[in-house]
């Protein structure tokens, strides 16, 4: 399974949620996490499973 997660953190907090489920996936396939910024268009080809993390606030 190909896995790309995607992510944006302010205080740090989403991007570790975001890591701790790049983990915990790993063993399904290939995983590969990134901040919002660092993506390009071409990463997003031929995805089996695409998670986005963002920041909340109140």
């Amino acid at each position: 399974m190909k896995t790309l997660i995607v992510y944006d953190s302010i205080f740090g907090n989403t991007e570790k949620i975001a890591l701790a489920i790049g983990n915990s996936l790993s063993s399904k396939g290939n995983v590969e996490t990134y901040r919002v910024s660092a993506i390009k268009l071409e990463q997003l080809i031929g995805l089996d499973l695409l998670i986005v993390g963002s920041p909340t606030r109140a």
